[in-house]
């Protein structure tokens, strides 16, 4: 296959060589790193595609469900996010909920959750990665005093890190992720 670099995606590769292929990629390794499926090549690379049956595809997996998660949290509680974070075989978030939400959370918060969820996933929202100042980062989330201090804490002054920005939610992330949130085939 000839790409164009800044152009050809690994995703364009995959649906070239096999729809379902394709269908099955959560994640590419470009020269030996992980690499999202969506983002375009930079130039002449070994490629690998990796699915669900592959360690690292199911830790991206995981990691892409926890930001779902994170999106259906800041919509059901108003909540800031502070971390999502991936076990073995699932995701969670660590959230702040604010006081004017008036209760703790319960049981009967997992079905308006997860209805959100299945909502976030049929929409297909894709990832998409950006490369952001710290500058700009501690304005971005000043509401947010979690990662505020996270970025103080991790961020070194004059660079740049990633965030990922899916449907409405931006969060700090290396990445990389499944190419859209339709790829998570279960959640619940």
């Amino acid at each position: 296959y000839e790409g164009t670099a800044w152009e050809t995606t690994p995703m364009e590769i995959a649906n070239y060589i096999s729809k379902f292929l394709a269908k099955r990629l959560i994640v590419a390794k470009v020269d030996g790193e992980l690499f999202d499926a969506m983002r375009p090549l930079e130039a002449s690379c070994k490629l690998e595609f990796l699915d669900f049956s592959s360690e690292e595809g199911k830790k991206v997996y995981w990691h892409s469900s926890a930001h779902v998660l994170g999106e259906a949290c800041e919509q059901h509680f108003g909540c800031n996010l502070c971390n999502d974070l991936t076990a073995e075989d699932m995701s969670y978030c660590d959230i702040s909920i604010p006081k004017s939400f008036d209760r703790s959370v319960s049981q009967t918060d997992f079905s308006p959750l997860n209805i959100l969820a299945k909502k976030i996933i049929i929409q297909k929202q894709r990832f998409e990665q950006l490369t952001v100042t710290k500058e700009q980062l501690l304005h971005m989330f000043s509401y947010n005093k979690y990662k505020v201090q996270l970025i103080q804490s991790k961020v070194p002054d004059n660079t740049s890190t990633t965030v990922y920005r899916c449907g409405p939610l931006i969060d700090l992330c290396r990445g990389p992720h499944v190419p859209t949130t339709g790829n998570i085939t279960s959640f619940a």
